[in-house]
């Protein structure tokens, strides 16, 4: 159960994607990317997914060199055809288009697709901040990657289709979430999976319909489903980020015998100063903030966290103590790293 500091597991990461030929700030900023995953929390968009992009490239699923294209635009839209990049080069670029699109006239929309795996969708939405600009960012499967069923039903339909949403605070710490419609992602069942542990109740249905803690129960042939979040509430929001990002953004939708897993992006960015000055707007989400951590808290909590402070409290302590990684998770990447002739750090 290898313990790695952020450093060396970053280096790692950037050499094996060089090693498929992703240009070198390409390698970097996907390294990066991964490897801020784990730091803040989430092992489940971490160097976890190092072998999975590496799958893809050898099916012939992500281009390593492909540059992402422009293909539609008006003045405050863009479609973004990713040509299969690897995720994170593809959305930083969508990104960049409906930043540029909401300096120019206020707000944006900006759809993406033929894009391989993102990663956290936090990662883009706090792109804005810099600019004082806040960001909601919505991403389905393409069609595929079908975990969750319909509210009543047990045979997957669509998957997890995460939401994020970023906006500034005066502080150091914005407000920023980044989260699955359903109960978790299907990451955060894949750790549990590779760490041999049961699911927490509530999870998951196996293929019958039934709750389980059993991880492997989702991988089933055929196999069982993640609820989600908040019953039927959770399945309408998976729905709208289904036609938003699947439809609308032409990334793919959920049907019968689709494509390989791509993400369809939809984006949102909204430049704060059109509507209220940035400083104003500051602090008074402050103001809100303080008014949210006045409540009392109940028995067992000690404070109360605005989103975006777990992850900030997560990295500080993970820059320290190093990063975790379960056994299977390491020995898929070691695997890897030594197929490419990448040289791996003592763990």
């Amino acid at each position: 159960m290898p313990i790695l500091h952020h450093e060396p597991l970053e280096t790692l990461a950037r050499g094996i994607f060089q090693a498929i030929q992703v240009p070198p700030p390409g390698a970097a900023w996907m390294a990066e990317l991964l490897v801020r995953a784990n730091l803040r929390g989430h092992d489940s968009h971490g160097v976890i997914r190092i072998p999975q992009y590496i799958a893809s490239w050898k099916k012939g699923d992500a281009n390593p060199t492909a540059e992402p294209v422009v293909v539609q635009e008006g003045p405050a839209t863009a479609l973004v055809d990713g040509k299969l990049g690897f995720g994170q080069i593809v959305a930083r670029r969508g990104m960049e288009v409906a930043m540029q699109k909401a300096t120019a006239v206020g707000v944006s929309t900006v759809g993406v697709f033929n894009s391989n795996h993102i990663g956290r969708l936090a990662d883009y939405t706090e792109m804005a901040l810099e600019r004082d600009m806040l960001a909601i960012l919505a991403v389905n499967a393409g069609g595929a990657g079908q975990r969750m069923a319909p509210w009543g039903g047990r045979a997957p339909r669509l998957s997890t289709n995460p939401i994020a949403f970023a906006c500034p605070t005066g502080g150091g710490v914005p407000i920023s979430f980044d989260i699955a419609t359903t109960m978790a992602a299907e990451g955060k069942v894949r750790v549990k999976r590779n760490r041999k542990e049961t699911l927490p109740p509530g999870w998951v249905l196996d293929a019958d319909g039934n709750p389980t803690t059993d991880p492997n129960a989702i991988y089933g042939n055929p196999p069982g489903t993640i609820l989600p979040v908040g019953g039927h509430k959770g399945y309408a929001l998976a729905l709208m980020i289904e036609v938003l990002a699947g439809i609308v953004a032409r990334g793919g939708y959920s049907r019968e015998n689709p494509g390989p897993v791509m993400n369809g992006i939809f984006m949102v960015v909204v430049d704060i100063s059109r509507f209220v000055a940035p400083g104003t707007f500051r602090a008074e989400v402050d103001d809100l903030i303080r008014y949210l951590k006045s409540s009392p808290t109940v028995p067992g909590v000690d404070q109360i966290l605005a989103p975006g402070e777990p992850e900030a409290i997560t990295e500080t302590k993970r820059r320290q103590a190093g990063i975790f990684v379960e056994d299977q998770t390491w020995g898929q990447i070691e695997e890897v790293a030594r197929e490419l002739n990448v040289a791996i750090p003592n763990a």
